[in-house]
């Protein structure tokens, strides 16, 4: 083969292994829009354009190398691909120095962050070493179980706080990260030149909208009947998918909070080895984090059998909005109560006050805002766009996204106890207060003209 035929293989591969899916060249192209005005006005002494472009940049790369296992096996193991050429070499070299180059961006990233507590040789070191053992155990596990790959980054984590931050930063072990990296890329390419896929594996991050939602409801129909129950009411049930009744709530709360409480013990294991000051905002980030996808796990059933309330039930539409508004906060009150209660008892009791009053009354406070304004951007999709699953998740992470970068700016969530000497969080919270209320003013004027059989679920 040419050269030329060389190198468009490799581009057309680079193409399909890092943007596979439509959503990820949208980002790209966001990331790239927001972040180059961002630098230039950045001279001018304006940054916040430049702050919300890195928080884009780094949800990116994070993003594509999630993906990049996943595409790598599922192309390995493709038959229409396997008949065209060996792809066995250039997929694994594609992969080798995507994350080479990502380590080193990283690297320099963390370096120009803190100059005086990073060295450039010793950060690249053990983050492509990290790097490396995430981006292996992500391939081979998930060539034999695809399941098990989410396990992957609490191993990696669990395996880097073990060791003591000190000792992990010395220029002594800089030779042997380079050594450890070394022989995990050469066990990785003796295993992949052997592997013999047994049959096509998906990489279910690159599915069609219409295909992941079609999992998702068989997924969703497995779990009801694990946690089915008497119902309680016809109308709370059809909203939900679920039972309704007692017996069922406390079925799914309780899986919830094992859910929660494991990955809390996971965190308690390497809070302990860093700064008090970073692990109060990690801890900090997991609540906010946990209490924004129960709000969203409960608006998606929502959404996706709102219609089917409006079939079978006898209610008017302004009746229907203010049921489902009661009904959604008061599930979202209800799963975040008993979370709640146990989280104070081991704050106070395993984690010595890591966490302060205000710090965890704000962050509580924030998470419910950002869940209710969720809430009100879902009604407002499902009232202007037929109630469409492919806006919902473009629209809702990019106002999300955009709230986040606005907190990245002002520190909120990592920065000092909110307080009467902290503006910042106060104008904040207040903002977000402001405009979930006028997202729901505007719901409502808008209600009367929603069409719910016009619905594309």
């Amino acid at each position: 083969m040419s050269a030329q035929g060389v190198l468009n293989q490799y581009w057309r591969l680079i193409l399909v292994m890092l943007l596979p899916a439509r959503y990820v060249k949208w980002l790209g192209v966001l990331t790239l829009a927001v972040l180059i005005p961002g630098a230039i006005l950045s001279f001018f002494g304006h940054s916040v354009l430049l702050y919300l472009g890195s928080a884009f940049s780094f949800l990116l790369v994070m993003m594509v190398g999630m993906l990049v296992p996943g595409q790598m096996l599922a192309l390995r193991s493709s038959k229409q691909f396997q008949y065209m050429a060996d792809l066995r070499y250039p997929l694994f070299f594609i992969a080798m120095v995507f994350w080479l180059l990502v380590s080193f961006w990283l690297s320099i990233t963390l370096v120009l962050l803190n100059p005086k507590e990073f060295s450039f040789y010793s950060i690249f070191a053990l983050t492509t070493m990290a790097l490396t053992c995430a981006a292996v155990l992500f391939a081979v596990v998930g060539s034999y179980m695809q399941t098990a790959q989410g396990f992957v980054p609490l191993l990696v984590w669990i395996v880097f706080f073990s060791a003591k931050s000190t000792d992990l930063l010395s220029a002594v072990n800089t030779g042997v990260y380079w050594l450890v990296t070394a022989l995990l890329w050469l066990v990785m390419f003796a295993w992949w030149v052997r592997w013999q896929p047994q049959k096509y594996l998906i990489n279910f991050m690159t599915l069609p909208a219409a295909e992941m939602q079609r999992q998702q409801a068989n997924n969703i129909q497995a779990i009801t009947n694990v946690f089915s129950a008497t119902p309680k009411t016809l109308a709370g049930s059809l909203l939900a998918g679920v039972s309704d009744g007692i017996q069922a709530w406390c079925k799914r709360e309780l899986g919830q909070l094992v859910f929660f409480l494991l990955m809390l013990m996971f965190m308690l294991y390497w809070v302990r080895q860093i700064p008090a000051n970073v692990a109060s905002m990690m801890v900090s980030i997991y609540a906010f984090i946990y209490i924004c996808i129960r709000g969203g796990i409960i608006f998606q059933s929502f959404f996706r059998n709102l219609y089917r309330l409006w079939i079978n039930g006898s209610y008017s539409r302004g009746e229907i909005l203010t049921y489902i508004e009661k009904r959604y906060f008061l599930m979202l009150v209800s799963s975040i109560v008993p979370v709640t209660l146990v989280f104070v008892l081991i704050n106070h009791y395993l984690l010595n006050d890591l966490l302060g009053l205000f710090k965890g009354a704000y962050v509580l406070f924030i998470g419910f805002l950002f869940s209710s304004l969720a809430f009100y951007v879902g009604l407002f999709v499902y009232i202007k766009c037929a109630a469409s699953f492919v806006l919902l998740n473009w629209i809702t992470p990019i106002v999300n996204i955009g709230l986040i970068g606005i907190m990245v700016y002002l520190n909120i969530l990592w920065g000092p106890s909110p307080s009467h000497e902290h503006a910042g969080y106060l104008w904040f919270s207040g903002a977000l207060l402001m405009l979930t209320l006028l997202a729901r003013a505007w719901v409502k004027s808008s209600w009367e003209s929603v069409n719910f059989y016009r619905v594309k679920n």
